[in-house]
């Protein structure tokens, strides 16, 4: 039987390649990207386990907090903190704390927006001549937002003398002019300033100073200003916003304490204390950044002055108001800059406290076609800043100019009493600073699943086009002192939950409340390793729990990742243009989803380069029984019994896999030492029983068919009898018969272009639909660089085996036809006619395959869980693909017809 075997193999040869060959092709793909998959998912598998777990695993906030955008995409909000101003309570939060599993439960409660006020000195001695009477304008412009936004600032004057002297005297300041009449320069001014106009209406103030009488100046009454020496002094009202914190579980989510860099870290319980003069002390510790990206430039020009004793006169008489702030624009001589940054750490030197504080709401959005999140703009009515303590500005807080600007929250105003209660206490809660803190030293997580922290730091707002890239000088958008713009600063000044009662108490501010103070608590959970069932469902009970024992919004973070948000932020007033944005949201659940997808996906995929071979091998094993029927046939006349005719035909299949696994062997260990793959010995020899295996399984039906075949059938044709007869019309046609004539082999054919469609739909649907959820996501996207390769290596092994299936069928159909086409030809066809009937056969099965794989493929990709509208455009796009395919496995029988002659296929006859 072995010599048999042998023999038939040997008359055989190109047949016996092609079978082996396709042996060979699977089972080394098979084996070695089985194994490099499971290297692939170990690595993929550690790095979802490494970035599994942030700073928190669920977290908790106000009912109803949930934005539509969040609940339809599964999201969390990069600024989710910021418009969120209590809402849970502070039983809430203790029963937290008790539920089983709680490892540590750290909340934050937002308070407000003070604004504490500092004046800084600009001197301006080193611009002044020696001139007897000069006038020096000072004007104020507030640069923010990378350049873009320009608010105009005060307007401010330094009168200098170098002629007369200047004294104390009844009502302020004088100046001795030579005549000896007395002027009062700075003193009118000031009583002439108008009071009034609103929030954001610019001040104008003056300085004076007299080299003759250094001391008996605008520094006489002003500390700020050094004495003897010109200068002006800027004012700011800087927001800061002010939270609430427990230190002990600070400590233990994020190590705060262990971030401080001057004093001391705040104490459990710690809570305001009545000082000196019945002030109420709040304590606090204050950031060392504040992340304000703006700066104040000072345009410092000289006024002419032409008769210096008129001039002196106009300056310090009736009008002088009306006279200065008219004079004409004068040389500029310099400009002087002042980052706020520095000024903060000027406030947290001197006194700070807050008669009045903002809350801002949450920001809007309107969801674009594309995908992008406009915010929304609102306007905050002007009476927002009214307080009853600011009678020289109309009743208006002087907030900084950057909040005429467009805002994107509403804003509310708590306006404090400013007075004594009862007991003697000074209603206006002043801060005492305990410590310093440096965000910068808070331990670092992994920025693919790193959780929004804006308790420290503010959002990631990159630009996301060149043009945005270019006008914010490719850095992000910081916050600005406009409290209610989209980019939010984080708390720069932490109190505790005590110590925040002052400022919730609505005796102290009208309208506050210590009913619900928190904010939203950060929740960790204890016993969870990584990503595996246990875990999650610890994580999973926990949070069911905390809802039902609460009724608060609950957020499972644990194994989520930033998903950039691309965000339009419309254009600004005051010269910022509008600009496109990336904002580093969080998508939730990222790691149980991909490794849930992942073992899906690699199950499909491996499982279809063998199921591709065998679509191969039957076909080609029908074909060979059908080429050797009037043999077998023969054969059973001569007494040979079915199943040493079954065991011929499985013999020969079995053999050439013998030898396919053979060399497949060889070749697989020679592929793992040449690129150090991590593949044992064992995995490698294993493709030896898969080449004898697939074969042996792909030859039964047909030796089984060929074995049970009557012997004087034999010499009948291989085609499918016709009931009736019909003429053919057309190429079309004849190619439609062509391929009914043996369906049983077009049918084999098509299937195995239906595997390589049905995956590339997958494969394109499910990286298209994760693009937008799984994908884009930072750990998503790290994942899938490891792992797409190993999919597009077997997609292409699936498709090369069924382009040689397809290409099988056209040629098996060419050579049974060969006399007919011969006898076409003899008549008058030419071979343009021929070639035209084969790619015909051949667009006739790419198309039937295409439309089914594409089919099979959705619908898989729907049990799967893909979105439908990434799988129906990558169905599409498969379909064109098989059709494409199939035209090129037509290339190698077209190759062929130019051989059909009529010596040859007599020949063969």
């Amino acid at each position: 039987m072995l010599q048999f075997l042998a023999a038939n193999l040997r008359r055989r040869p190109s047949r016996a390649l092609a079978f082996g060959g396709a042996i060979l092709v699977a089972a080394v793909s098979f084996v070695l990207l089985t194994s490099a998959a499971k290297t692939s998912d170990l690595r993929v598998r550690g790095s979802v386990k490494q970035n599994f777990r942030n700073a928190y695993d669920i977290l908790v906030r106000p009912r109803g907090s949930f934005t539509k955008i969040e609940r339809e995409s599964g999201l969390v909000r990069d600024n989710y903190l910021s418009g969120i101003f209590g809402g849970i309570t502070l039983a809430q939060y203790h029963r937290i704390e008790r539920i089983h599993g709680v490892e540590m439960a750290a909340p934050i409660a937002n308070i407000g927006y003070i604004f504490p006020f500092v004046g800084k000195a600009v001197p301006i001695d080193d611009l002044v001549s020696n001139a007897p009477a000069q006038m020096y304008h000072l004007e104020e412009t507030y640069v923010a937002q990378r350049g873009l936004s320009r608010y105009p600032g005060d307007d401010g004057y330094v009168y200098l003398s170098t002629r007369d002297r200047f004294v104390y005297g009844e009502h302020g300041l004088h100046e001795l002019l030579p005549d000896g009449r007395r002027t009062q320069p700075c003193t009118q001014f000031a009583n002439e300033i108008p009071s009034g106009g609103g929030p954001f209406g610019r001040q104008s103030y003056m300085e004076c100073f007299s080299r003759r009488s250094p001391g008996q100046d605008s520094s006489a009454y002003d500390s700020r200003l050094p004495v003897g020496r010109p200068s002006s002094v800027v004012f700011f009202d800087f927001p800061v916003l002010l939270a609430a914190i427990d230190p002990v579980q600070e400590a233990r989510l994020t190590a705060l304490d262990r971030t401080i860099t001057s004093g001391r870290f705040l104490k459990p319980g710690e809570s305001a204390r009545v000082g000196r003069f019945g002030h109420n002390y709040v304590p606090v510790i204050a950031s060392a950044r504040s992340y304000l990206d703006e700066r104040l430039a000072i345009q410092i020009s000289r006024i002419p002055v032409q008769a210096p004793t008129s001039f002196a006169l106009r300056v310090g008489s009736a009008g002088a108001y009306r006279f200065v702030t008219h004079l004409p624009a004068g040389s500029q001589l310099a400009t002087k800059r002042i980052a706020l940054n520095r000024v903060y750490d000027r406030f947290l030197r001197g006194q700070l406290f807050s008669d009045i504080y903002w809350i801002p709401s949450d920001a809007a959005y309107r969801r674009r076609n594309d995908g992008r999140l406009s915010p929304l703009a609102v306007t905050n009515p002007k009476s927002i800043w009214k307080s009853r303590r600011y009678p020289t500005t109309g009743g208006y807080f002087p907030a900084p100019y950057d909040n005429a600007d467009v805002q994107f929250r509403r804003l509310k105003a708590l306006d404090g009493r400013n007075d004594f209660n009862q007991r003697g206490v000074y209603r206006t809660p002043y801060l005492r600073l305990r410590g310093r803190y440096d965000p910068a030293k808070l331990p670092g997580f992994s920025p693919l699943s790193r959780l929004p922290m804006e308790t420290y730091y503010p959002p990631s707002v990159e630009p996301a086009d060149a043009r945005s890239r270019r006008l914010l000088k490719g850095k992000p958008l910081l916050p600005s002192q406009n409290v209610g713009d989209y980019v939010e600063q984080p708390p720069l000044l932490l109190t505790t939950l005590e110590g925040m009662k002052p400022f919730l108490n609505p005796s102290y501010f009208p309208g506050a409340s210590l009913r619900a103070p928190l904010s939203v608590i950060r929740v960790r959970v204890a016993n969870v390793k990584g990503p595996d069932p246990t875990s999650r469902a610890r994580i999973k009970a926990a949070a069911l729990e905390i809802r039902d024992r609460t009724g608060l919004d609950v957020d499972i973070t644990a194994g989520s990742s930033p998903r950039p948000m691309l965000i339009d932020l419309p254009a600004g007033k005051f010269g910022r243009p509008e600009l496109l944005l990336k904002e580093g949201w969080v998508k939730k659940g990222v790691s149980v989803s991909f490794l849930k997808a992942l073992d899906r996906k690699r199950l499909v995929l491996l499982a279809l380069i063998p199921l591709a071979c065998a679509f191969f091998l039957v076909n080609g094993a029908f074909a060979a029984a059908r080429a050797r029927r009037r043999e077998l046939g023969t054969l059973l006349c001569l007494g040979w019994p079915r199943r040493a005719i079954f065991a011929a035909l499985l013999g020969e299949l079995a053999l050439v896999g013998l030898l396919a696994g053979l060399v497949g062997a060889a070749l697989a260990t020679a592929i793992v030492r040449l690129f150090a793959l991590d593949v044992s010995l064992p995995r490698t020899l294993l493709v030896v029983p898969i080449a004898l295996l697939l074969p042996v399984l792909a030859g039964l039906v047909p030796a089984l068919r060929a074995s049970r075949e009557v012997p004087l059938a034999a010499v009948a044709p291989p085609v499918v009898a016709a009931s009736s007869v019909r003429s053919v019309h057309g190429l079309r046609g004849l190619a439609l018969a062509n391929l009914a004539r043996v369906p049983q082999r077009a049918l084999v054919g098509v299937l195995g272009l239906v595997v390589g469609v049905a995956a590339l739909t997958l494969i394109v649907g499910i990286n298209q639909a994760f693009h937008g959820t799984l994908v884009g996501t930072l750990l998503g996207n790290a994942i899938l660089f490891r792992i797409s390769g190993l999919d597009f290596v077997a997609l292409g092994v699936t498709i090369g085996l069924a382009a040689c299936s397809l290409a099988d069928v056209l040629f098996l159909n060419l050579r049974e036809r060969s006399a007919e086409l011969v006898t076409l030809r003899t008549l008058g066809w030419r071979q343009r006619h021929l070639a035209q009937v084969v790619a015909l056969e051949a667009a006739g099965l790419g198309l039937v395959g295409g439309l089914a794989g594409a089919l099979l493929g959705l619908a898989l990709g729907l049990l799967l869980g893909v979105s439908v509208p990434p799988l129906l455009g990558a169905a599409a796009l498969a379909a064109g693909g098989g059709l494409l395919v199939a035209l090129l496995a037509s290339l190698l029988p077209l190759s062929r017809l130019s051989g059909l002659t009529a010596p040859v296929v007599l020949a063969e006859e």
